[in-house]
């Protein structure tokens, strides 16, 4: 013969008057109070690499973008006429004195351990040929080649 018990176990499930049945009672508690100190630590160390990884390729993209404008917006080649390459940089500047004596712009710059010794500027190859078959004359090896 089973009694029929006439007390609720209050602590594990709450009894609502409209309805009459029985409810869990759950325990509302915030999520970082759950969380133990080492989880906390890790947690906030995921989040920061996290941050860096999305920084940084937002950052890539931006420069990818910044170099496309920069490429875009860059004037037409310029291309100059090569006509020695130099070890001794005092050869090459009075090299430079000759050509700028008998009308030429030099343009004395370094590349590497070589001093190279250039004339004109021009927009494209064509308009350099007819200066480069006068200086093919004097210079052997000169060549076109941007600057």
């Amino acid at each position: 013969m089973a009694q029929k018990q006439d007390y609720t176990q209050p602590e594990l499930f709450t009894q609502t008057e409209d309805d009459q049945q029985y409810k869990p009672q759950v325990q509302r508690s915030p999520f970082f109070l759950r969380i133990r100190n080492y989880e906390k630590v890790l947690l906030l160390i995921m989040g920061m690499v996290l941050l860096g990884i999305i920084s940084f390729s937002l950052g890539v993209e931006k420069g990818k973008y910044a170099e496309k404008i920069q490429s875009s917006a860059t004037v037409q080649d310029v291309y100059t006429i090569q006509l020695a390459a130099f070890k001794n940089r005092a050869l090459a500047l009075r090299e430079a004195q000759i050509l700028l004596k008998n009308g030429f712009s030099p343009v004395v710059f370094t590349k590497g351990s070589y001093i190279i010794l250039c004339v004109g500027k021009f927009s494209n190859q064509e308009s350099a040929q007819p200066l480069l078959t006068q200086l093919q004359r004097t210079y052997a090896n000169c060549r076109i080649r941007r600057l």
